[in-house]
């Protein structure tokens, strides 16, 4: 015997199980439709009194199964039909009303927050257009949510957030150079020529920094450099303490500047690992 009534679903026999003591036979429904869950919840007595259930045998699934036990009792389906479709249809105009509901409150969200959108979108665009270094991994989300024709209030705040974000950047990057440079490099950039050649190195970097230290990859700045160098890149001259800052971040980017700007910035070019050949042995260098 199948279960009387089946959900829009499909059951499988699994056997005889022993349930309360009673060797049943037991069906499973390994994909619960909407209405059984529906009516599980709304009719539970019922569809209990008649076999249905969720159970852990049968099967090697790490959840509950829904279930029919076939426990012999005598089954007025057309009553229990009856019911099922009544709870099923109730529970689906809850959810319609609710959907509506939903969807009111959406419309009126977004006209609400066009109203102060204007100002915020445009702040955010002009900042993925201008300095989009800043957004840092937040950019493809920046860039997406700028796009968008109409936002939410969730969208509204995400860019309040995304621009103070970027303006907290900004911020620590310009302390840290308000701050006094280290001696040395301080020393150093006494030298105009090394002043300029400490802002042509840091526009190179920011050149080479398309994804703004979200990656390990030795390309561009790092996380630890990435605000105050780009800010420094956008500089038109740099002063002796910026180019000094300068300095201090450059040198750990060495290997990514051509010999003669290291030559220029720190008087010697840095010594660079040889590749071995292809087809060379092991142990062999590219010279």
């Amino acid at each position: 015997m199948a279960p009387p009534i089946e959900f829009g679903t499909v059951w499988r026999c699994v056997g005889i199980h022993r349930r309360y003591g009673n060797e049943l036979p037991l069906w499973l429904c390994d994909e619960p439709t909407t209405a059984f869950r529906d009516a599980y919840k709304r009719a539970r007595g019922m569809l209990v009194g008649v076999g249905y259930s969720w159970t852990d045998r049968g099967h090697d699934q790490p959840r509950l199964v829904a279930c029919w036990w076939d426990i012999g009792v005598t089954v007025d389906v057309a009553a229990l039909r009856a019911e099922v479709d009544r709870v099923v249809a109730e529970a689906a105009s809850e959810r319609e009303a609710k959907a509506r509901r939903e969807e009111e409150r959406h419309v009126l969200d977004v006209a609400q927050t066009e109203i102060a959108a204007p100002p915020i979108r445009s702040a955010l665009r002009t900042l993925l257009a201008e300095r989009p270094w800043t957004l840092g991994r937040a950019l493809t989300e920046a860039r997406d949510l700028a796009a968008a024709e109409s936002w939410t209030s969730w969208g509204l705040r995400s860019a309040e957030r995304y621009l103070d974000n970027a303006a907290g950047n900004i911020r620590r990057a310009e302390e840290r150079l308000g701050r006094p440079a280290p001696a040395l490099w301080f020393a150093r950039a006494a030298d105009p020529a090394v002043r300029v050649a400490a802002l042509e190195a840091c526009q190179h970097l920011s050149s080479l920094d398309t994804d703004w230290a979200a990656d390990r990859n030795s390309i561009g700045w790092s996380q630890a450099t990435c605000w105050t160098g780009h800010v420094l890149s956008e500089r038109e001259a740099l002063d002796q303490g910026e180019a000094a800052h300068a300095l201090a971040l450059l040198q750990g980017h060495r290997l990514q500047l051509a010999d003669e700007l290291n030559v220029r910035l720190f008087g010697e070019a840095p010594k660079r690992r040889r590749r071995a050949k292809p087809d060379a042995p092991a142990g062999a260098l590219l010279v």
